[in-house]
């Protein structure tokens, strides 16, 4: 261990018994096979395992999170299948998403919500869905959107990436109108607010919690302007019913 990662674990140190840290790695590694034994996951659960907690008594370990990694490395075997059902179970034994043992920072402990950008498919609309309904804060829901805009500046504005048209620009902004349809974040997320447009629409915005009911049309007219436009069409009547851009 480096002075460097000294410094910054050090205040961590004791959050977690090694026999915590144990639970907290089983867990992880249930959690990842692929036929989950739910049983499992909630006996572990019920004896103390931390979804949010540490993967080490010291070091960087400390810094991670059990459901930051378990969401990572679905999200790099592109199989999110089980995703659903892990965070149920989690927020049954009581997550809460805001609120870890180690707190996050912007550099080496990050929210879970951060990883959940890499990978938008249904089931993480639906997990996203399921955290806001618990109650997942603003800060914690701009991570996972924040994340996914900054990602989509640097795949079109900086590289030019054309793929980002597709799918990917569609999954980023049912996850932007998903987090918007929800008071408590677009009350006190002024960012979002501002992203996609709210003076210059007047559609119920809480609509947009059944994203399979619209569908995203992309300007394409600008991309070397670094600009992008969005217009948002409700899928059985064809009618636009909200624009912006970024």
């Amino acid at each position: 261990m480096n002075e460097y990662e000294k410094e910054q674990t050090a205040r961590f140190e004791g959050t977690y018994s090694q026999q915590e840290i144990d639970l907290n790695n089983r867990l992880y590694e249930e959690c990842l096979k692929e036929c989950l034994d739910v049983s499992a996951i909630k006996e572990l659960l019920k004896q103390g395992a931390d979804p949010l907690g540490a993967t080490a008594v010291s070091g960087w370990g400390l810094l991670e999170h059990v459901y930051g990694g378990i969401i990572f490395e679905m999200s790099q075997r592109e199989n999110t299948d089980n995703l659903p059902i892990i965070t149920e179970l989690f927020l049954e034994s009581g997550m809460d998403m805001d609120k870890p043992k180690v707190p996050y920072d912007e550099e080496n402990s990050l929210n879970p919500m951060w990883n959940m950008a890499y990978k938008v498919d249904e089931n993480t609309l639906c997990v996203l869905k399921t955290l806001l309904d618990n109650g997942l804060s603003a800060v914690s829901a701009a991570e996972m959107w924040d994340h996914i805009i900054f990602d989509l500046y640097v795949e079109w504005g900086v590289h030019g990436n054309s793929e980002y048209k597709g799918c990917e620009l569609t999954g980023a902004m049912k996850v932007v109108m998903l987090c918007a349809s929800y008071d408590h974040v677009l009350n006190e997320d002024e960012g979002l607010q501002e992203f996609i447009g709210c003076s210059n629409n007047n559609y119920d915005i809480h609509e947009f919690r059944n994203w399979n009911d619209f569908y995203y049309v992309f300007d394409e007219k600008r991309p070397q302007s670094n600009r992008i436009g969005v217009r948002i069409y409700d899928v059985k009547s064809k009618c636009e019913v909200w624009k912006f851009e970024f």
